[in-house]
């Protein structure tokens, strides 16, 4: 079956920089111990993720947070350990690893160890608060509650930004000057928006995405039987999506598609200097735009 388009066109504000072909395979929040998707009574363990690693065949692999303990699982495993084995595992393979930290990776004060396995092996980059460069191509980690500083603080621009951001702080993420948004967490959805690609994963290995990247941007995004394919020069297709998720997928399930809820608050901050603060607030609730996302990013009555 050919995807079906979704009639909107897109495209990518940054301009690809000439280099080898490259592939990205994106997790998050990893569903350790859970029962796999689609399997006969399996559960989700290091093979669960060799499996599309192998039949992708990425150069690099991305978590985006909450793979060292995750919410999604809450298995009484050491998932620590687990994480650790599939990174060695990867590593071995000879494809890099880049991990964020999540909200809930050091619920249990493991995480160090994450940390300790990055510094003593090439192919592992643990970016939480930090950009580092794997494979030609350039990444920021921003770690959970980190968002507003780091996008204050970006000096210069990155390929990928890889966070595990909720969903009111990630307004910020698209601040800064990146050409992919990649975010763990919850509220799945692949669009382009303010011109980056926007990928929110949640619940891996059943939700994943797949970059290649060479002379542009070209993305697949996986959760289920339900894949969306976007690329500058095709547009955005989807494939084996019901109409009610593929709009969650694509427009998220506000009020208004959260691209343009994105693009309301980005214009509302350049606004008040002309509008006044009270007058852009009201316009953003007239949209429907809630008032714990307006406040996260314009800040509260009296402060900045």
């Amino acid at each position: 079956m050919r995807p079906e388009p979704i009639a909107r066109p897109i495209t990518f504000d940054a301009q690809p920089r000439v280099m080898p072909r490259t592939r990205i395979l994106a997790f998050s929040d990893l569903a350790w111990g859970t029962r796999e998707k689609g399997s006969a009574g399996g559960r989700v363990g290091i093979g669960s993720f060799l499996r599309p690693i192998e039949e992708t065949e990425p150069d690099i692999i991305i978590f985006a947070g909450d793979a060292a303990y995750d919410r999604c699982s809450r298995s009484r495993l050491d998932e620590t350990e687990l994480f650790l084995g599939l990174l060695r595992a990867i590593a071995a393979g000879g494809r890099h690893c880049v991990v964020v930290e999540g909200n809930n990776d050091d619920t249990m004060g493991t995480y160090g160890r994450v940390r300790d396995a990055a510094e003593a092996n090439p192919y592992l980059h643990e970016i939480s608060g930090k950009t580092e460069t794997a494979c030609g191509i350039r990444f920021l980690g921003v770690p959970t509650g980190k968002e507003r500083r780091m996008a204050r603080s970006a000096e210069g621009a990155v390929d990928i930004v890889v966070a595990h951001a909720p969903l009111a702080d990630r307004i910020w993420l698209f601040d800064i000057p990146a050409a992919c948004i990649v975010t763990g967490h919850y509220g799945m959805m692949a669009d382009v928006i303010a011109g980056k690609a926007y990928l929110a994963l949640d619940c891996s290995p059943a939700s994943y995405a797949v970059i290649d990247r060479e002379e542009g941007w070209r993305i697949e995004y996986v959760t289920g039987p339900c894949r969306i394919g976007l690329s500058p020069e095709e547009g955005a297709a989807a494939d084996g999506c019901d109409p009610a998720t593929l709009r969650d997928l694509t427009e998220g399930r506000g009020p208004l598609p959260y691209r343009e809820e994105v693009g309301a608050l980005r214009r509302a901050k350049r606004e008040i200097a002309t509008l006044g603060r009270e007058e852009a607030v009201l316009r953003l609730l007239a949209l429907g735009i809630r008032k714990t996302h307006i406040e996260r990013y314009l800040g509260k009555r009296g402060r900045r």
